[in-house]
C-alpha cells in the first residue's frame, strides 16, 4: 500500500494548507460512515507526503512506513470525531503522524539512556492530546493560518514545503523550478512576516 517513492502531487489543492475544494473533508466524512473506499482514496493522495515527512523525522524508511499505516488506521477510527472547523484535513493527518513519530523517537531515546540518572523533561503534550486537533491545534492553527494568509502565494508555497514537508532550499528550488536564490529570499521574507504576525501571541 505504501508508494515506492515520495513524489507528492503538489498541483492538488488539498495537499497542503486549506481544503478549498472540500474534497478531503468529504472523504473523511465518508470514512466516518464506514466507507472503506474513501480511506483508500485519501491514502492514495496523502501517503507519499506523510511517508516523506516521517522518513525525514525518523531517518528510517521501514519505521516510517509503519507510522504511515498506523496514521491511517487511527484516522479511520477517529474520523467520526473529526471537525473541519477545528483544523484543515491535512493538518489533522499530519498531527496524527507527527504524534506517532514523536513516540517512536522517545522510545529510541529511552532505550539508549540510563533511566536511573534521568530527570524527566516534558517537551511535548501526551500523545492522545497531540493527536487531537481540538486540543493541539484549535487555537494555534487558527493563528498560524491567519499568518499564512497574509503571504503572497509564491512565499506561502515555499514556506509550506519547508515547514510541512521539511524540504531543503535545494529541494524546493528543484520542485518548483525556481532559482535557489529566489527560494531563499522568499523563505526569508515569509518567515519575517509570519514571525511578526505571531509575535503578538504567547505560545
Amino acid at each position: 500500500m505504501i508508494e515506492p517513492e515520495f513524489i507528492p502531487n503538489l498541483d492538488s489543492p488539498i495537499i497542503l494548507g486549506e481544503d478549498q475544494t472540500g474534497v478531503a473533508a468529504a472523504l473523511i466524512d465518508r470514512m466516518a460512515r464506514g466507507d472503506g473506499s474513501a480511506l483508500t482514496e485519501l491514502y492514495g493522495m496523502w501517503s507519499p507526503i506523510l511517508l516523506g515527512a516521517s522518513v525525514r523525522m525518523l531517518g528510517d524508511r521501514h519505521e516510517a512506513e509503519e507510522i504511515v499505516q498506523d496514521t491511517f488506521v487511527r484516522m479511520w477510527h477517529r474520523s467520526v470525531d473529526y471537525d473541519p472547523s477545528q483544523s484543515p484535513p491535512f493538518a489533522w493527518a499530519f498531527a496524527v503522524m507527527r504524534g506517532y513519530c514523536i513516540d517512536r523517537l522517545r522510545y529510541r531515546h529511552r532505550g539508549k539512556r540510563d533511566s536511573s540518572r534521568v530527570v524527566p523533561i516534558h517537551l511535548h503534550a501526551p500523545t492522545e492530546e497531540s493527536e487531537d486537533p481540538r486540543v493541539m491545534m484549535k487555537d494555534d492553527w487558527r493563528r498560524v493560518r491567519a499568518a499564512l494568509q497574509i503571504l503572497p502565494p509564491d512565499e506561502r508555497e515555499c514556506l509550506e514545503l519547508a515547514v510541512f514537508l521539511e524540504y531543503t532550499h535545494s529541494e524546493i528550488s528543484s520542485q518548483l523550478g525556481t532559482p535557489l536564490g529566489t527560494v531563499k529570499n522568499r523563505l526569508r521574507r515569509a518567515l519575517d512576516k509570519v514571525r511578526n504576525q505571531l509575535s503578538r501571541y504567547e505560545f
